[in-house]
């Protein structure tokens, strides 16, 4: 296996997770407060772009930095939920 095949895949199953993690904030956010909160409409259009990069722009190095920056707003994820105006 290819280290790019191998890299598209780990972008894939991150794009999943997060999309998954933003579907469960919005059905718990309409079931307490009526909203589907304002993070969807900021989140949809980047999940829309890293996934833009990662399956067309795979192999060229705007693919690369668009799956780097996506990634690392994954990762920051956790962070962003335990600060207090998140709460």
């Amino acid at each position: 296996m290819k280290e790019n095949d191998l890299l598209t895949g780990a972008s894939l199953l991150s794009i999943l997770l997060v999309t998954l993690h933003l579907t469960s904030d919005t059905v718990h956010a309409r079931v307490g407060t009526g909203e589907a909160g304002g993070s969807t409409l900021v989140a949809v259009p980047i999940l829309v772009v890293w996934l833009y990069g990662t399956l067309v722009l795979a192999e060229r190095r705007s693919g690369y930095i668009t799956m780097l920056v996506g990634s690392l707003l994954a990762s920051g994820m956790p962070v962003i939920h335990v600060m207090p105006f998140c709460q």
